[in-house]
Formats: structure tokens, C-alpha cells, sequence
């Protein structure tokens, strides 16, 4: 890393500061999202960091969908699950009668 170069870290917190107007001018709930957002680009800073010539808010937002796309999966798998559950419950009590 250059001498006048940011480390992942510093880049990850500039990229969020940079945000900070934005999400002054936001609604609360859409204040707790980008607050999930900038714990993903924390997460994922080295990745970020490591994609600056593809400017990295660009990555940054890359890597917050692929985290919301996980989040939703897994919830729509789990409820997906839960509703073959009950209907195999539904079967097991209408076959029983």
C-alpha cells in the first residue's frame, strides 16, 4: 500500500461519511437501512478496497445487494419450509379423519 493510498478501513469509512448527507434527508426506517448497509461495507472492505479502480461506492453497492440477496434467500427458503410443513400437517389431520 502506497504511502498516500487508504487502507480498506479508512476507504470503508469515507465511503460511508460520503453517504451521511443522504441519510440526513432520509426517513428513520431508511436510516436503520443504510446503517445495515455501511456494517456491509465494513464487512466486505477488502473487497471494496480491492475493486477501487471500478470506483468503489460501485462495489460497495455490489456487495449490499449479494448481502440482501443472501438475507432474503435464506428467509424465503425458511418460510418455504415452514409452509410444506403445515401442509404435510393439513394432510396428515384431513387423511386422519
Amino acid at each position: 500500500m502506497g504511502r498516500n493510498s487508504l487502507s480498506a478501513t479508512q476507504l470503508a469509512h469515507k465511503l460511508i461519511a460520503s453517504l451521511k448527507p443522504m441519510a440526513d434527508m432520509l426517513p428513520p426506517n431508511y436510516r436503520r437501512i443504510l446503517d445495515k448497509y455501511s456494517e456491509y461495507v465494513l464487512k466486505h472492505r477488502v473487497v471494496i478496497h480491492n475493486l477501487t479502480d471500478h470506483l468503489p461506492i460501485l462495489a460497495a453497492l455490489i456487495v449490499i445487494q449479494l448481502e440482501r440477496d443472501d438475507k432474503y434467500s435464506r428467509e424465503f427458503n425458511e418460510l418455504y419450509r415452514q409452509i410444506e410443513e403445515l401442509r404435510r400437517e393439513i394432510e396428515q389431520t384431513t387423511s386422519a379423519e
